[in-house]
């Protein structure tokens, strides 16, 4: 039972069993002495108690010794008989001097005897003389047999003492001194997250636990197992900090490479730009000659060429019109965007009102219904989100389709910290596999016979958007329109939003 009561749920609780067998070891010896220091007390007491009624007999002597000298047999029956009445006696007998006489009474039953022999002696002629003499058996059993009874009832007693203050005592251990060094060996466990554990070498192996060990050795085994994980953690720590290390300066060093390489292309794009800008700027002259002279010539000689020769006039005064507009374009693609914005709270519903008056013209040509919503007022560069809208707009008109009346919807909504427009128009529309094309400089999808213009508007208009730090995209669906969006941030808005946080 007590080994039942040191198992719980399979498991052995070593420290509290090596207590009780402990406790029981050291109560049990202490039990044993006091239990033999009482018997032993015990026994010289009812020897003692036996001896004094052994000399009791004394008191029978006188008269006994009176029938053995007159050999009154029956007088020495009856006094053996009472002798033998008395406690613990078994057998009496009386023998003579010369043995010619003996008398007995009782019969010896016990393995464990104590004899006394008493003389009888009378006076004779004036001397006492030894007549015969009288022996006492006595049995020792009964001493014997009730020290076994009190051995037994005190050893059991002292065994359920035991016992129940053993048992106590485990319970108690169990709840103040076992759970907690169990509880402590699991949190010592679980100090170091698994995923740091797995970070150690794989190669290590946690030391085994000890047999025959008991809760304070799991708890050692498990500090020692977590003191080595963490040294081997620790290290694989440290080889992962130097690997980093030496990942951060060859980053370090990528990125000052990468900084010299983006100066150098903002110098080589500044340059470009410029001379973009320069070439165009000056190409304007030769070109703009070349249109006047050629008109003049026209006007002067055109009556000396023949059908021939004029064709081929007109071609040149065309061609010429043709550079002198792709000139135009690239100047103002040169200008478009870049770092000189001209940044202010600009009304775009008066702006696209403004746009509309100067395509007032070609709208009521056209006979175009336009729908205008509600429109923002945000920090934009006027004069280039004013050629946004007018080449979008100028875009919707140009490429309505064949026989039906162009409608334009222009809108703005929220999206996020920008607004963000939307130009929708019913015309001829895009094929998705051009989507992207359409926004590339001097890409066109039709010739100039069926659409004038140099192919460069949508490149100039989101390369204003992306200057504005917005982006522009568009859906269409092909002979049923297209709708253009782009998206302007709200300075304001931003401004207002970290003053608020701040």
């Amino acid at each position: 039972m007590m080994m039942m009561l040191l198992r719980k749920k399979g498991r052995e609780n070593r420290i509290g069993r090596r207590l009780i067998v402990l406790i029981v070891t050291f109560s049990s010896f202490l039990a044993l002495l006091a239990t033999a220091y009482q018997l032993i007390h015990e026994y010289r007491q009812q020897r003692a108690d036996m001896d004094d009624q052994l000399e009791e007999v004394r008191i029978f002597l006188p008269p006994i010794t009176g029938s053995v000298w007159t050999l009154d047999e029956q007088q020495i029956t009856l006094a053996l008989d009472s002798l033998t009445r008395l406690p613990h006696v078994e057998h009496v007998v009386i023998t003579t001097v010369d043995s010619r006489n003996t008398w007995s009474s009782g019969t010896i039953k016990s393995g464990r005897l104590l004899s006394r022999q008493y003389p009888l002696s009378r006076e004779i002629r004036g001397e006492t003389q030894r007549i015969a003499t009288l022996d006492v058996t006595a049995s020792l059993d009964g001493i014997y047999d009730r020290l076994l009874s009190q051995a037994i009832t005190i050893l059991a007693s002292n065994a359920i003492k035991t016992f129940l203050v053993a048992a106590f005592m485990y319970v108690i251990f169990s709840h103040l001194v076992t759970r907690r060094v169990e509880e402590l060996a699991r949190s010592v466990g679980n100090l170091v997250p698994e995923s740091l554990m797995t970070q150690a070498s794989i190669y290590d192996e946690r030391l085994g636990f000890p047999e025959n060990g008991d809760e304070i050795d799991r708890l050692r085994w498990a500090y020692d197992n977590i003191g080595r994980q963490l040294h081997l953690a620790a290290q694989d720590l440290r080889d992962r900090h130097d690997e980093l290390q030496h990942e951060i300066q060859e980053r370090t060093r990528a990125e000052s490479d990468l900084q010299q390489v983006i100066a150098e292309l903002s110098r080589t794009n500044a340059e470009l730009e410029r001379f973009a800008y320069v070439a165009a700027h000056d190409l304007q002259e030769p070109v703009r000659g070349l249109v006047s002279f050629s008109q003049l010539l026209e006007r002067k000689y055109a009556v000396d060429l023949e059908g021939e020769g004029k064709d081929y006039l007109r071609f040149i005064i065309a061609e010429a019109q043709r550079m002198s507009n792709l000139v135009r374009d690239l100047l103002e693609y040169s200008r478009a965007g870049g770092a000189g914005l001209t940044v202010a709270t600009v009304d775009c519903a008066e702006l696209v009102e403004s746009v509309v008056q100067s395509l007032r013209p070609r709208i009521e040509q056209k006979g175009a219904r336009l729908e205008i919503g509600p429109l923002p007022s945000l920090s934009a560069d006027r004069g280039q989100l004013y050629q946004v809208f007018h080449n979008l707009l100028g875009n919707a008109l140009k490429y309505g389709a064949e026989n039906a009346v162009p409608e334009v919807r222009i809108s703005a909504e929220r999206d996020g910290a920008a607004w963000r427009f939307a130009v929708a128009d019913n015309g001829i529309g895009i094929d998705a596999q051009y989507h992207d094309y359409v926004f590339e400089v001097f890409r066109r999808l039709h010739t100039t016979a069926a659409y004038s213009g140099t192919g460069i508007g949508l490149a100039i208009c989101k390369r204003i958007v992306e200057s504005h730090g917005g982006r522009m995209c568009l859906t269409s669906t092909p002979g049923q329109g297209s709708t253009f969006f782009f998206t302007i941030p709200d300075q304001v808005a931003e401004q207002a939003a970290v003053t608020a946080q701040a």
